[in-house]
């Protein structure tokens, strides 16, 4: 499932989930062995989707896998394969035909196969999770766990002649209201000679406009509508108005959902419709312990239901390009979403690669064309933790700054900083975040750290105004590791649930006092897996990151109930 709405009513198509087989290839032979054209392939079934880490004796396995998949296609029809998110490089072969390839673990990707007969059909896919110390993304040595497999969809969509590919909804304001909305669609021609067609906009169910246009074969054309006259319900924190596009023609059809809302900086505040907000927010791995990456739509809502129960009123979709399905769910219950890119901890040396900037921009574009109609996104992300106190930082970062400010004005842009007052990169963004553990990454007692910690607030505060970042300070990452049932009466014992108890509870004392911030982002949801036999798991208890509220399988520790009370008494909306 890609979206929670259906996206089609004249579409047809094959999901391709379910049984497949899987074939390892540790030694890198299957291209000799004929692995592509699906043959000698002596593999096992697996289900799709899913991580193959969870094969028996699999947990571990990084490199090559081959899969494969017969179907049926019951008549001659154009056809477009996309998979929504396969681990790492995947390289893709129709009938011993090689379609293409695809970097990136966690964006969907697509490849048009046009002419496809009637019959059987084989399709083998090559998934690589490698990782190295340069030029993925992520790096070898990070803090979460880097699965393996297809691990979300597949379909096989069917197209007889036009194909509307994407629509792109933007908004024109005046003050803080909606002055003209824009809609964009790109349509494709499969069809031998040029066709002229009408193309209808509604939006819930009201019909807006239609433009006649022709689209010439084998082509892509751009369709455009506006409407002067729409005045929308704002979609807010307590009011997530949406509203479903629908485009449709004689051939096809397709539906969008965004929801209207204006965010911007004034000095060092942020606001969401006018008002200024306060962000509350938490940082969430997408990953379940018995699913991997594949985490389902019924899980999913599990997570987003205790978030809003724990008080917050934004999620971090740390590190990489969540599921459409968790955006979706934040677009209805109105969380805001902080978006980034699988770029965490790359040293200076790394970050000069051209084949790193490739990918890492390639990673934010295919991010932004993804997801630009959900609202609750505010935030574009540049990376976490990397050396952006470094002029090789400063090079790619205002690059991948300059791609998104080219591809949507509507949005703030920030990263999360480990640099401190070291960081050259700050000119590049809306919003500065730093990620300070105060209380676990350092020898200092628990007692007094509220104060200790508001004071080092005041000045970081203060450096910045001196150097010229008067704008919303936040901090991205804070909390400490506690390992789950490890209670004791020595709140100062570390990895015991009232440790981290009481740190959460002084840290956040330090937080919502004065306005030294505009907001934080706890560290973090649930406890997650660390990447396998590293540096960092090997100073993980359990191979896992235990800073979760709640461990990984989402049963809460003492912390949580602390920082649902403190949150509870923090609103959302500072006062003038």
């Amino acid at each position: 499932m890609e979206r929670l709405f259906q996206k089609s009513v004249q579409r047809c198509g094959i999901c391709l989930d379910g049984s497949w087989t899987i074939t390892y290839d540790p030694e890198g032979k299957g291209e000799g062995l004929g692995y592509a054209q699906g043959e000698n392939l002596s593999g096992h079934a697996i289900y799709i989707p899913s991580c193959w880490n969870f094969d028996l004796d699999r947990y571990g396995y990084e490199g090559a896998a081959w899969y494969c998949k017969k179907f049926h296609v019951g008549r001659p029809v154009h056809g477009r394969l996309t998979f929504h998110a396969v681990s790492g490089q995947a390289e893709v072969f129709l009938d011993g035909k090689r379609l293409g390839e695809h970097y990136g673990s966690y964006n969907r990707f697509s490849f048009d196969v046009p002419g496809l007969s009637s019959g059987e059909h084989c399709l083998v896919v090559k998934v690589d999770n490698a990782v190295n110390e340069t030029d993925t993304l992520p790096l070898r040595f990070v803090d979460w766990f880097v699965y393996g497999g297809i691990y979300r969809s597949v379909e096989l969509e069917f197209f007889d002649a036009l194909s509307i590919d994407t629509i792109k909804i933007d908004t024109a304001w005046d003050a803080c209201e909606i002055a003209q909305v824009r809609v964009e669609a790109v349509v494709k021609n499969w069809a031998a000679g040029d066709i002229l067609d009408d193309f209808t906009l509604s939006v819930d169910g009201i019909r807006y406009e239609t433009v006649n246009a022709t689209i010439e074969t084998g082509k892509a054309g751009v369709i455009e509508f506006v409407i002067d006259d729409f005045r929308p319900e704002l979609w807010d924190l307590d009011s997530p108005r949406l509203y479903m596009f629908h485009l449709g023609c004689s051939y096809d059809d397709l539906f969008e959902r965004t929801g209207f809302r204006k965010v911007e900086t004034r000095g060092t505040g942020i606001f969401l419709n006018g008002r200024e907000i306060y962000i509350k927010g938490i940082n969430r791995h997408n990953d379940q312990p018995e699913l991997g990456y594949a985490v389902n739509g019924p899980l999913i809502l599990r997570d987003m239901q205790i978030i809003k129960e724990l008080g917050c009123n934004s999620i971090r979709g740390s590190h990489y390009p969540n599921d459409p399905i968790v955006l979706d769910y934040c677009d209805e219950l109105g969380f805001l979403f902080w978006e980034e890119i699988a770029f965490w901890n790359h040293p200076a040396e790394s970050l000069g690669s051209s084949l790193l900037e490739k990918r890492a921009r390639q990673m934010m574009r295919e991010t932004i064309e993804r997801d630009y109609n959900h609202p609750s996104i505010i935030f574009w992300s540049i990376q976490n933790e990397s050396k952006s106190s470094s002029q090789e930082g400063l090079t790619l970062f205002s690059k991948i700054a300059a791609d998104i400010r080219e591809m949507d004005t509507s949005r703030l842009i920030t990263f999360a900083s480990a640099c401190g007052r070291n960081d050259i990169c700050f000119d590049l963004v809306d919003v500065v975040c730093w990620n300070m553990y105060p209380g676990w990454y350092d020898d200092a007692p628990i007692e007094g750290l509220a104060e200790r910690y508001a004071e080092s607030l005041r000045g970081h505060r203060q450096w910045l105004e001196e150097n010229g970042q008067h704008k919303p300070f936040i901090i991205s990452e804070f909390g400490g590791g506690a390992i789950p049932g490890e209670v004791t009466f020595e709140k100062w014992r570390r990895w015991t649930e009232n440790y981290q108890e009481e740190l959460l509870r002084q840290t956040l004392t330090a937080l919502t006092t004065d306005n030294l911030v505009q907001g934080f982002y706890i560290w973090q949801y649930c406890d997650g897996r660390t990447a396998f036999m590293t540096k960092v798991s090997l100073g993980r208890p359990r191979n896992f990151n235990n800073k979760g509220l709640v461990d990984e399988h989402r049963k809460p520790k003492l912390a949580f109930n602390t920082v649902r009370r403190i949150l509870s008494e923090v609103p959302t909306y500072r006062s003038k």
